[in-house]
């Protein structure tokens, strides 16, 4: 007898079936075999299902398959396993049919007539479309996720309720954040903790100013940059942070997506810029004291480049530097480990180095780079005051070869001399002061300014100096002694076409009472300072020197008085403060009167202090001589 008018005669429920929607089959409990597929079922199948079909030819008459497309065995398939006994329930499965593949999802169970007969119930579910709309949006997902994590920027996506709950590959490799399940327990503001967090103008880090936070509120973030310091490993990296905001069909607030851009390279880079042209400025424009220069290294480089700084010299006699720091003198190549590094200081030949060290990060291959930069830079520095000590030091030399060692008693009177050079003195000047006797009671005061600087000018001041001393051995007279120098440049090649002023002054302390003979060749003339304070020029305007061969020169005498002080000077001292002001007889006249009385050393240095004001030097030469009667 056949199975189908068993099951008509206790279930005649074929009427009600295939009119039903549903996808419904009735299958033989214990061998599966399906004994009835309504219309639905048929149209499911994609034309007229198999009946009768044991469990064991399901994998042949069926071909069903798991979500991952792996085909299904007889004893997985839903209808074998309601005919087993079990109650299945929205099992997905992959339905191979004449219309292509179908995604269902099935559910069934056995039940039992009011005598006792029991018949499985399967039913489908053909759920085709929204299954391949949520593989679709399943490989979006996942094609945007690769995407996401090929980006070089980090992005973060945070909650309304400020979880992240997304970060790509960028943001864990820069920054450290998780990624997938990790994110259910982290926590922002104990990573926060990690670093020194400030913004770009080193302000600390508010959490709740960040674009993300300020986006999730509603509003529209500007970007903001930051800079952090890992507390455990002191790297130090700079962020740029944007966020924008994701809403809901609602207008509400659905997400936060933040992009991080890492723009450690360029702040470095901008940092080192500044840096190096700062330590430009100020070494070029420091002083070129020498010592004062290598202080200025030490501390240029603290605390950019380093916590400690050591500076050593190739030409240390001390020998304090260490292996290392020799070792880059010897080679000229940069040394570097974890906290320290050492590099050379250059000027077209190693001069030093510089080792500098840290205490909380670690040294790299940029630091190298731009400490190498700097040390270019403080060994030109350095250098350069090196050799301007070197060259101050034999310019003083020979500026002082060029005046008296030390000035001579005078029998009856008190003398004083001051020497200014001009801006820092680095070239020898014209300006020279000289005081000799040629006989008892008879004493030369002389001083000149030669043109020009440098050495030729010192070659034409000690022609005229020593000219001087030998022509007042033979002749009394100043002005045939100044008659006889300019005589000497003119025949002197060494001269060069320079010319120079000279004043004069023959101070005769032997004759009752003493007197003063003064010639001046194109020199100021002298002032005397009576001893009732009244002040007078004295001697008569020349003729310059070593121009012409026959110049207009002329001696001046006058009485002398005890209490009397003869000053004689050169222009660096009216002129001292040109361009704004400089003095003509009245000024000096009323400087001279005003000066301390008590003695030549006085009258000198306050002469001075008051020609040159708030200035440290003078924009000449300048030099005063002071003889005072007693």
């Amino acid at each position: 007898m056949s199975s189908e008018p068993a099951l008509s005669a206790a279930f005649d429920v074929e009427p009600i079936l295939d009119v039903l929607p549903v996808p419904t089959i009735l299958v033989e409990p214990g061998t599966a075999r399906i004994l009835y597929a309504n219309a639905a079922a048929h149209r499911l199948a994609g034309g007229t299902l198999r009946l009768g079909v044991p469990a064991e030819g399901y994998s042949r008459a069926y071909g069903l398959f798991d979500a991952s497309g792996r085909p299904l065995a007889a004893d997985e398939m839903p209808a074998v396993r309601v005919a087993r006994g079990e109650r299945v329930e929205h099992v997905p499965v992959d339905w191979e049919t004449p219309d292509g593949l179908r995604t269902v999802v099935v559910s069934g169970s056995i039940i039992a007539s009011a005598d006792g007969r029991r018949i499985g119930v399967v039913t489908f579910e053909d759920v085709t479309a929204l299954e391949g709309a949520r593989r679709r949006s399943s490989l979006l997902a996942d094609e945007l996720r690769v995407m996401l994590d090929n980006v070089a920027d980090a992005i973060t996506v945070q909650s309304p309720a400020h979880k992240l709950i997304y970060a790509n590959e960028a943001a864990t490799r820069y920054y450290g954040i998780p990624r997938g399940h990790a994110l259910d327990t982290f926590d922002a503001a104990s990573y926060l903790r990690r670093f020194d967090a400030t913004d770009e103008l080193g302000r600390p880090l508010d959490l709740a100013r960040l674009p993300g936070r300020l986006a999730l509120a509603g509003l529209k973030p500007e970007p903001v940059t930051i800079r952090s310091r890992e507390l455990a490993t002191g790297e130090v990296r700079w962020a740029r942070i944007k966020a924008t905001a994701v809403h809901d069909p609602d207008g509400g607030v659905r997400l936060a997506i933040s992009v991080i851009e890492d723009i450690t390279e360029l702040k470095r880079s901008e940092e080192a810029q500044r840096f190096l042209a700062e330590a430009s400025r100020r070494l070029s424009g420091s002083s070129l004291d020498y010592e004062r220069t290598l202080a200025a290294v030490t501390e240029l480089a603290v605390p950019f480049l380093a916590d400690r700084v050591v500076v050593d010299l190739v030409d240390d006699d001390e020998g304090g530097a260490t292996p290392e720091s020799e070792e880059v003198m010897r080679t000229g190549a940069a040394w570097l480990e974890p906290a320290r590094m050492i590099v050379p200081m250059t000027a077209g030949r190693v001069i030093g180095t510089v080792t500098l060290s840290v205490a909380d990060r670690v040294y790299d291959s940029a630091d190298v780079l731009v400490a190498e930069d700097f040390g270019l830079r403080a060994g030109a520095a350095v250098e350069n005051a090196r050799l301007y000590r070197a060259a101050s030091q034999i310019a003083r030399a020979l500026q002082t070869s060029l005046l008296p060692p030390h000035l001579p008693s005078v029998p009856g009177g008190q003398l004083a001399a001051a020497f200014h050079p001009a801006g820092l003195g680095l070239e020898v000047g014209g300006d020279f002061y000289d005081v000799f006797t040629t006989g008892e009671g008879q004493w030369y005061l002389v001083i000149g300014d030669v043109s020009g600087k440098g050495a030729e000018a010192a070659a034409v001041t000690a022609l005229a100096r020593y000219t001087l001393r030998t022509a007042a051995a033979r002749r009394r007279s100043p002005a045939e002694i100044l008659r006889w120098v300019g005589e000497a440049m003119l025949d002197q090649a060494a001269a060069g076409g320079r010319y120079c002023t000279i004043a004069c002054a023959l101070v005769e302390l032997g004759t009752s009472p003493p007197r003063l003979t003064v010639a001046c060749g194109g020199h100021p003339r002298p002032v005397l300072r009576r001893a009732d304070g009244t002040v007078e020029a004295v001697g008569s305007y020349g003729t310059l020197l070593g121009l012409v061969a026959d110049p207009e020169l002329h001696d001046r005498e006058t009485e002398l008085r005890p209490g009397d002080t003869l000053v004689l000077y050169t222009d660096g001292l009216t002129e001292a403060g040109a361009p704004r002001a400089t003095w003509g007889f009245p000024e000096l006249e009323a400087a001279v009167r005003a000066a301390p009385v008590d003695g030549p050393e006085s009258l000198v240095t306050s002469l001075v202090a008051t020609a040159l004001g708030d200035r440290a030097s003078p924009r000449d030469d300048l030099a005063i001589l002071a003889l005072k009667l007693l």
